[in-house]
């Protein structure tokens, strides 16, 4: 696996000075400079659970935590986040605390391997940032890893504060933590069941996306649904926040001393194509 100065390991195991394949068909010999420029650094890859294990091996080996940004080069946010990773002041940060993987989802058909190897069930969004401890494989950032579906209207200030919240993560004191309470322990495990129906629901959503986006991609503008595309955006974006509602609310009132506590579920409409 080669790497950049940013300590980065594209999805398709390549060089950024090799031929970029962008997720959309396209085939550029795009320099380094190019891709980096463009955010075009999502690249099909042969094996990504591959590339994640070199990713892990490099960032245990390095001390530092895991940086997995998932995202696709037709969209215009992750194109934009890629970026800007490699712009000062953000990239000496990065470079200093992150190993950075990026992995192609795509037309939202690819990457569920990934993510559910780190313990989340699906990404909501693209780009979908992942701070991960490489011993433990878990995400660190499990309350604010969605914000980034906007990531082009996120100024450079912004970036390096949410960045460098993590950065200074104390790696072996994240590591000796002790478990939850068990109370709150049961109210998470309550939620993950939760968002793991939803996510069942999202990945059928996907499929049927899937070659709707890649057709429109492709040029064939009729094939594209953009009510069917707003009413899973609506969705995706509805149970991403709802579920950090509950995982908030669920520590505030255990931190608060309640008992026999009993979370309020939302409960979401039929998609339209779904059996009446």
């Amino acid at each position: 696996m080669l790497c950049m100065s940013l300590a980065l390991v594209l999805s398709a195991g390549l060089s950024i000075t090799c031929e970029v394949q962008a997720s959309d068909g396209e085939s550029a010999n795009a320099t380094g400079s190019s891709a980096i420029r463009t955010g075009k650094l999502y690249l099909p890859s042969d094996d990504p659970m591959a590339d994640l294990a070199s990713a892990l091996d490099d960032a245990r080996d390095s001390n530092r935590l895991l940086l997995v940004v998932m995202g696709a080069n037709w969209c215009h946010d992750s194109r934009a986040l890629a970026s800007r990773l490699f712009k000062e002041p953000l990239s000496t940060l990065v470079d200093e605390h992150f190993e950075t993987l990026f992995v192609d989802v795509g037309y939202l058909e690819k990457g569920k391997d990934v993510i559910t190897s780190l313990g989340i069930p699906i990404y909501y969004a693209t780009p979908t940032v992942l701070i991960v401890d490489p011993v433990s494989g878990s995400a660190v950032n499990a309350q604010n890893r969605h914000q980034w579906a906007e990531a082009a209207t996120i100024s450079m200030e912004e970036s390096v504060d949410y960045f460098q919240q993590f950065a200074g993560t104390d790696l072996t004191a994240l590591r000796n933590a002790g478990e939850a309470d068990a109370a709150l322990q049961n109210l998470l495990d309550q939620i993950e069941a939760f968002e793991q129906i939803q996510a069942d629901r999202l990945y059928q959503a996907y499929a049927i996306l899937a070659p709707m986006l890649h057709a429109y991609k492709e040029g064939d503008k009729d094939a594209f649904s953009e009510d069917t595309w707003n009413e899973v955006r609506d969705y995706r974006y509805q149970v991403s926040a709802d579920v950090e509602k509950l995982r908030l609310e669920a520590h505030e009132r255990v931190a608060a001393g309640e008992t026999d506590i009993q979370l309020s579920y939302p409960v979401y409409p039929a998609f339209s194509w779904d059996p009446q």
